[in-house]
């Protein structure tokens, strides 16, 4: 298993592999370490790099670090007036992420 701080990078591949370009080779994974209560990774693969932000392990309330949520927030606003980052895919998979 190739992991990063965190995450399994080969399951991240498997499963990404198809839907997102570059994810069918080798990637790579930094953790950043500031700013964030969602672990968040820079993911570099052959296409390019992105970003991928899970929950933190462990117990959690029932509403916190809902990245599902952010996701369905910043893919409503896509396209608005309020800046946001491109979002590409919500993995709900907790064998993958």
């Amino acid at each position: 298993m190739s992991s990063a701080q965190g995450i399994d990078l080969d399951a991240v591949q498997r499963y990404m592999a198809g839907r997102l370009a570059g994810f069918d080779s080798t990637i790579t994974a930094e953790k950043f370490q500031t700013g964030q209560s969602n672990p968040t990774f820079l993911i570099t693969t052959s296409a390019g790099n992105y970003v991928l932000r899970r929950k933190p392990a462990g117990a959690l309330l029932k509403s916190a670090h809902a990245v599902d949520r952010e996701f369905r927030v910043q893919s409503a606003l896509a396209g608005s007036d309020v800046p946001v980052a491109k979002v590409y895919h919500l993995c709900q998979d907790p064998e993958v992420i």
